[in-house]
């Protein structure tokens, strides 16, 4: 064999012995890209949908007018209504005065009938001497007509007056196991600090309310 030809057949055996060199270079080198994408796998696209401003805006609740009427259970925005302190006052003492005034007339316009009232008031003071609450009141007068009698006490403030009212009503039912309880009817004229008390004589009624 002459060198010539060793030379011309030497690139073939090298081809031969090359191929199979690269394709399992390719092979290990297509294994690591697979490997690599199973590891991290591709996020997915994510769509965002793009709202139209018109479209919140329909959505939205209809803006309150500020001159508009508050809607029932929605009183935060309501203004407060109603009286001030003072002339809610004045107008509890026209009442009062009203109703004080008018028991006052239909008392002293009834003719007396001294059997009945002369027994009724000297039961009512003792009544007021025995019990507790009723001997811190200042008494002013306790008289008797023919369907009604009056206990007139000064009570300087509110407190004083609603201090006998209970004082009072407490002592009807308990005095005597109650036999003077009778239909029994508040007056006040807290501007003068008087309070007076009616009470019907059995079989009658108070008149003035």
């Amino acid at each position: 064999m002459n060198l010539h030809a060793v030379k011309t057949r030497l690139p073939l055996w090298g081809g031969i012995v090359l191929l199979p060199i690269l394709a399992l270079g390719f092979y290990l080198d297509k294994q690591r890209h697979t490997s690599v994408a199973s590891t991290y796998p591709v996020a997915p696209t994510v769509v965002v949908p793009v709202v139209k401003p018109s479209v919140i805006r329909d959505q939205l609740p209809p803006a309150v007018s500020q001159n508009a009427s508050p809607e029932p259970g929605n009183m935060a925005t309501a203004k407060p209504t109603g009286l001030e302190p003072e002339a809610a006052r004045d107008a509890v003492f026209r009442k009062e005065n009203n109703v004080y005034e008018k028991a006052t007339g239909l008392f002293e316009a009834e003719p007396i009938d001294v059997e009945w009232a002369s027994v009724y008031e000297q039961s009512l003071r003792e009544m007021f001497a025995s019990h507790k609450g009723l001997a811190r009141v200042s008494v002013n007068t306790i008289s008797c007509r023919a369907s009604m009698c009056r206990i007139e006490v000064f009570t300087p403030r509110d407190i004083d007056a609603d201090y006998f009212t209970a004082m009072f009503y407490n002592a009807l039912d308990n005095f005597r196991e109650g036999t003077l309880k009778a239909e029994a009817s508040i007056a006040r004229r807290m501007q003068l600090g008087v309070t007076s008390v009616y009470i019907a004589r059995k079989g009658h009624t108070l008149g003035f309310y």
